[in-house]
């Protein structure tokens, strides 16, 4: 057999070694002979390390049911994906009309290759631009209405810059120049700090990401920074920079840099960015409770089995997925079983062909002797070995397990989940039916029902549950390479040397891969942790952005007003009459913040609801917490200031004045 091989796996076993090349090499116990190596960063399907021809493997067996192969193609010129949809279309209901059955398809989908790599993962790079976004806009304001703040401070340097020949564009000039240095040396620090932090990006993002490997920043990405920096301290530039030249100099002279006050268009201009900002913050705030609400509730979810103490062993018994080759796997397997049972400390063993929660599992449609069922009738077709149920700690609700003594050589039986009784058997009790998958056995080969199991989230956390039929591995007419599962008392690790050692025996050649059940788990629902990290840092980042922001303006109030603060005092006053008065200003602008920000959050209910599970968008409760939390971090940010001014000496603010 041909096989080529990919990068990765070329400089990983075989050092580069270009003579490689037309040598025979060992794959699963079978010798291939590699014919080519594929270029660095092809990553197609995803993982994939070797390919080989699918009538050379073995799989090119003649079936109108046979559902587990993609079509690749490339379009000719000038032809669209419509009318490819509409032609690939056509072919198959033509086929249907020729052989119809319950498990033929009418129709057929095209995508475009780039969507179909990708779909899976838009949400979240889709989620983790907006939030960048999010908090580029957050950081631009913070920065716009300190320049405000500073622009005041400096009135009298630009008064007598003013006096001495500098005209408006020249003033304006000046000030958006510092605005773009600023922006530039913010976004230099920004590519150091991405330089630094890019191997923890990789950690963090999902393992059905595809092309991680491939993610660097290169000169594309420098340049796009620079740019996005560039512009940004240009536009928010702009205000401070026209304030600067439209400030009444002439007051500024006279009044002294240190009692000089705004006008009220640049109060109302820093308060119309202190609520964008915390508007924004709100939006980031509320996302990240969201999808954290979402992440516990999915944490949470029952899978239907107990992945505590739980080892799984991958395993790689060398398959030529043909008739000839089932006895050979059946005896491997059987051997394999009584080896691991043996060891001590572990209480139970099992094989399935593939684990729960960790994607793909075949499925078909069935026939019900004595029973008419509806031509879209299909289960989850699930290939395990007696122990599996138990190891797993799946609970029966009828019937019995398997056992040894269900071999090839009696009678054939299959275990049914409580959801395929459900739709199938709503009115009576299955055990002693019989079944028969006609998708996978072209002859008719009846399995008797001996036993009701719990439902088992076979697809995944986040899938509905599906209707699942167990078969036994010693009278499954489709047997590959599985996985084991051990059950025991002990760290799962503690097992793995022993476990490693007992495979060996079996099979010298096969490659074990260990995890924990538990790890497994985790793996099926990483993309909805990293949402949830990523947005849930950049809330932070967003909240402690909008508590400088309210901090800087309020410092601002209270300077610039330091003299109505005095004579307020000297008329009675009381400090905590001040400080209500400063406080009460961070509340109003927090709470029209706050507002905008809610409706921001409902306008984006679309857009959250694809990335949440088991709550709603606009769940009351979470945006309630979100919504306190920030009143909590301005109230904090405005503590300071206010305390401030209760201190306002009111004879040293008159002689000021």
């Amino acid at each position: 057999m041909a096989a080529v091989i990919g990068y990765g796996l070329w400089q990983r076993v075989y050092g580069g070694d270009r003579s490689l090349l037309g040598r025979t090499i060992r794959l699963s116990g079978a010798g291939v002979t590699v014919v080519g190596v594929m270029p660095r960063g092809f990553d197609y399907p995803s993982k994939a390390e070797v390919w080989m021809s699918v009538v050379a493997a073995g799989d090119a067996v003649p079936s109108r049911t046979a559902h587990n192969h993609r079509v690749i193609g490339r379009l000719k010129p000038g032809v669209t994906v419509a009318q490819a949809q509409a032609d690939v279309g056509a072919t198959m209901r033509r086929l249907y009309q020729a052989e119809p059955g319950p498990f033929m398809s009418k129709d057929a989908a095209v995508t475009v290759l780039a969507e179909h790599m990708a779909g899976r993962v838009k949400p979240v790079l889709m989620m983790l631009f907006g939030a960048v976004g999010f908090l580029l806009l957050i950081v631009c304001v913070n920065v716009a209405n300190l320049l405000l703040a500073r622009v005041t401070a400096r009135a009298r340097e630009l008064a007598i810059r003013r006096a001495l020949g500098a005209g408006s564009p020249r003033l304006f000039r000046q000030m958006l120049t510092e605005s773009l240095l600023l922006a530039l040396v913010g976004g230099a620090f920004g590519f150091l700090l991405a330089l630094w932090s890019m191997e923890a990006l990789k950690l963090l993002l999902p393992a059905d990401m595809p092309r991680v490997e491939e993610i660097h920043i290169d000169s594309g990405v420098i340049a796009f920074a620079m740019a996005v920096a560039s512009a940004a301290g240009v536009l928010f530039g702009m205000l401070p920079a026209w304030r600067a030249s439209r400030m009444n100099l002439n007051d500024a002279i006279k009044a002294g840099s240190r009692s000089y006050t705004a006008g009220r268009s640049s109060h109302r201009a820093q308060s119309a960015l202190v609520i964008s900002e915390v508007a924004l913050s709100l939006v980031l705030l509320a996302g990240a409770g969201l999808l954290a609400n979402s992440y516990l509730r999915l944490s949470s979810v029952d899978p239907g089995f107990r992945m505590d103490h739980v080892l799984t062993a991958e395993l790689s018994f060398s398959s030529n997925s043909d008739d000839k080759d089932i006895p050979r796997l059946r005896s491997e397997y059987t051997d394999l079983l009584e080896r691991v049972r043996a060891i001590p400390g572990v209480t139970a063993a099992g094989t399935i062909n593939q684990l729960p929660v960790d994607g793909y599992t075949a499925d078909g449609s069935f026939r019900a002797e004595g029973r008419t069922l509806p031509d879209s009738a299909d289960a989850a077709y699930t290939v395990i070995s007696p122990g599996y149920l138990r190891a797993m700690r799946i609970p029966l609700r009828s019937g019995r397990d398997f056992t040894d003594a269900d071999s090839q050589n009696s009678a054939g039986v299959a275990i049914l989940s409580a959801e395929m009784v459900r739709q199938y058997w709503p009115d009576r009790n299955p055990l002693g039916d019989r079944i028969w998958f006609e998708s996978f056995e072209q002859k008719p080969h009846w399995l008797t029902v001996v036993g009701v199991a719990a439902d088992v989230r076979q697809y995944g956390l986040t899938e509905r549950i599906m209707p699942q039929a167990y078969v036994c591995y010693t009278q499954a007419r489709r047997l590959s390479s599985g996985t084991l599962v051990i059950h025991t008392p002990l760290p799962p690790s503690a097992v793995e040397s022993v476990v490693r050692s007992a495979v060996s025996a079996v099979d010298r050649e096969t490659v074990v891969r260990f995890r924990t059940m538990e790890a497994v788990a985790a793996a099926s629902i990483a993309r909805q942790r990293f949402q949830m990290q990523i947005l849930g840092g950049f809330a932070a980042l967003a909240l402690v952005l909008a508590a400088v922001g309210l901090y800087g303006v309020l410092s601002y109030l209270v300077a610039s007003r330091r003299v109505e603060i005095g004579i307020r005092m000297a008329l009675g006053a009381a400090p905590a009459g001040v400080f209500r008065m400063i406080a009460g200003r961070a509340l109003a602008l927090a709470a029209a913040g706050a507002a905008i920000g809610l409706a921001g959050c409902f306008g984006l209910r679309r857009v959250l609801a694809s990335l949440l599970f088991g709550v709603g968008p606009s769940d009351p409760a979470t945006l309630a917490i979100a919504v306190a939390a920030l009143l909590f971090v301005a109230i904090a940010a405005a503590s300071f200031p206010a305390l401030r001014a209760t201190r306002v000496d009111p004879v040293a603010a008159l002689h000021e004045e």
